[in-house]
């Protein structure tokens, strides 16, 4: 018995030994990677400082994503004080601020080290309809509206009145108590069989459009706005019938009972009954 328990002693402080020299070795280890790992982030942080880690104008700048905006535009809308270290840049807030600064629904900015410089990519605002004025007088545009009713000003695309990538569809009289109204106006004539080239809606009581079929008087808006398209969708052989020329408008404030006013020196308005088949 004392032999065995002699035996099992010195195999308990070998084994104790052994587990101390795996400790010793771990905590070696643990130590060089540390060591190495603290090395290479200095290493890397000593390279991004270094003047060829610096963004020096916006040349070194790259834009993705962009359609009417340009690049020239886009990099000279970037804050930046050149020349930077890259270090120094804040990528969220010069996202941020461009968000801002520009027509974009979402930006992303990225540092790119070789070669040194910044990737932005771009989702812009898409404008759908040019907004003019409200005194019919002035055909100038005002401005520009996407299709969820964000209103933009045309230099904000570096845009002039004349530009050839200005929507074709206008609109007037968009006050602040329709805007909310836009985005189902807009769905609904974007999807129209009959194309729409205008919308005024400079009297609240009547919204008005201008379609190839001439001019329609649609009443104050509600959701029967696409009734009131398709009932205009049915009258496609009008000019079959009538000149364009004798009608002043069609009036569609109830689509089930549309009419016709014709010009003064024309007959007095036609009642065209049940929506025509």
């Amino acid at each position: 018995m004392a032999d065995l328990a002699s035996v099992s002693r010195r195999q308990l402080m070998k084994r104790r030994q052994m587990l101390k020299q795996e400790r010793r070795i771990h905590l070696g280890q643990s130590f060089w990677r540390l060591l190495a790992l603290a090395g290479l982030t200095g290493l890397i942080l000593w390279g991004i400082t270094r003047p060829i880690w610096v963004v020096r104008s916006p040349r070194q700048i790259q834009v993705r994503g962009n359609q009417l905006l340009s690049d020239a535009l886009l990099q000279d809308l970037v804050p930046l004080d050149y020349p930077q270290s890259l270090l120094e840049i804040q990528p969220e807030a010069i996202a941020q601020q461009l968000r801002q600064r520009a027509p974009l629904l979402g930006v992303e900015v990225d540092r790119q080290l070789l070669p040194p410089g910044l990737k932005i990519t771009v989702q812009e605002r898409l404008p759908v309809a040019v907004v003019l004025p409200d005194q019919p007088g002035d055909g100038k545009p005002a401005g520009l509206i996407d299709a969820k009713g964000a209103w933009m000003p045309l230099t904000s695309f570096g845009m002039g009145p004349t530009a050839e990538q200005l929507p074709g569809l206008q609109v007037r009289g968009l006050q602040p108590q329709f805007q909310r109204y836009w985005p189902q106006v807009y769905a609904t004539i974007h999807h129209s069989p009959v194309a729409v080239q205008s919308i005024d809606w400079s009297d609240p009581t009547n919204l008005v459009l201008a379609t190839d079929l001439g001019i329609v008087h649609l009443g104050p808006y509600s959701p029967d706005l696409e009734q009131q398209l398709a009932t205009l969708d049915k009258m496609r052989n009008l000019p079959n019938h009538m000149p364009s020329s004798a009608i002043a408008y069609i009036d569609l404030s109830k689509p089930s009972q549309p009419a016709i006013t014709l010009n003064e020196s024309s007959s007095p308005a036609v009642n065209l009954g049940e929506e025509p088949q």
